[in-house]
């Protein structure tokens, strides 16, 4: 097959195209994981990534300073940067030539699927489907509809969740275009030291974009009576347009901005506590982070969250966009409580969502799509 190359290690290598619309929060992440290793795996020069010029910054500098090759377009908004994506995506696909596109989220999904199929594999992950969004009723299923005939247009679909896969079959996606293959990231956690937070309230951690989705504004509104208890740290902020209403400065409360790997990780070395207090959530890949560091988790109880927490086996639980039920939980719970999680939620993440799981799987996909496709 044109495009094959002798492996620079014990995968047969490939040349693979990336393609995003944003990078932020924790899609950056992922690729950072994937891509590093499927450069050793693959080779220079083999592994490229398309993403939005203007998001270049948020590529942690693992991924930035590596030799994967970087394409960029210009994203000045949500609809104009989709369209300067599309006006890019074939002539970056004709330099490069891969032998598998694979799309990362919505906007990417869409372009790559609309526009006429070049030659190799095209593998599209939606991190989290657009139909799970909370809107209306009607929008929703136009969403699904779309997903479900787009569908059609990719070889393969990969689930970030069993909960994602099971909502793909459930609007109609062909179980035979759509896989599991769960979120992984690296065993051990970046060598750094606990960040200076000397407080003796409890210390609660949120990591992730400041918008409805995230639910950073029923955070800050459920801990608010409770100044004298806790205190916050919202380490992130919005990627497009202005925060989610709800998202002001109060008392106890410190906005850290977007802050590398590292940063992040020296936090939750020094929290009490992650909050993840998520409206829907395709997978929430800051949870598994935080259980590499033994750092307990209270989320809500939606989508793939629910599924890594096992309906609260793994870390707590509370309902989804309920400010009262949050603020209850925070007002009560004890270290004690935070204690008895941290081994049993670590041995959890050790067992099912390593790094080293997800690239050999991606990659077994990989192989067994391109077995298939014509010489």
């Amino acid at each position: 097959m044109e495009g094959t190359r002798d492996p620079p290690g014990s995968a047969r290598a490939k040349k693979v195209l990336h393609v995003c619309d944003t990078v932020a929060g924790g899609t950056g992440t992922y690729l950072t994981e994937l891509l590093t290793r499927q450069l050793a795996l693959y080779g220079a020069g083999n592994v490229i990534l398309f993403i939005p010029q203007d998001h270049a910054h948020y590529l942690e500098p693992e991924l930035r300073n590596s030799a994967v090759t970087l394409e960029f377009f210009k994203r000045p908004g949500r609809y104009r940067g989709l369209a300067n994506l599309a006006l890019r995506y074939r002539s970056v696909w004709k330099r490069h030539r891969p032998d598998v596109v694979h799309a990362h989220s919505t906007g990417a999904g869409l372009v790559t699927r609309l526009f006429p199929r070049p030659k190799g594999a095209l593998v599209y992950c939606a991190h989290g489907w657009t139909f799970e969004m909370s809107k209306r009723p009607t929008t929703r299923k136009l969403f699904a509809m779309l997903e479900r005939v787009l569908s059609r247009r990719a070889d393969h679909i990969i689930a970030i969740s069993q909960y994602e896969y099971d909502r793909g079959l459930e609007i109609g996606i062909d179980p035979q275009r759509i896989s599991t293959i769960l979120n992984g990231i690296t065993r051990m956690p970046p060598a750094v030291a606990p960040a200076d937070w000397d407080d003796d309230r409890l210390k609660l951690l949120f990591v992730g974009r400041f918008d409805r989705q995230k639910g950073l504004d029923v955070l800050l509104e459920a801990a608010e009576p409770l100044v004298d208890r806790v205190c916050i740290r919202a380490v992130g902020d919005h990627v497009v347009g202005p925060r989610s209403a709800g998202v002001v400065e109060r008392p106890g409360v410190s906005f850290m901005g977007w802050m590398s790997r590292e940063a992040v990780t020296a936090q939750m070395l020094s929290a009490d506590l992650l909050v993840i207090p998520s409206r829907w959530e395709g997978f929430g890949l800051v949870a598994v982070e935080a259980m590499r560091c033994k750092l307990p988790v209270a989320g809500s109880a939606v989508g793939g969250l629910n599924e890594i927490l096992e309906s609260g086996h793994y870390g707590f639980m509370f309902p989804s966009d309920n400010v009262l039920a949050l603020r209850r939980f925070l007002g009560e719970v004890t270290q004690e409580q935070l204690a008895d999680y941290r081994e049993r939620a670590h041995e959890h993440f050790l067992l099912n969502y390593t790094a080293e799981r997800l690239v050999s799987e991606i990659d077994d996909l990989y192989d067994r799509l391109l077995t298939t496709q014509p010489s």
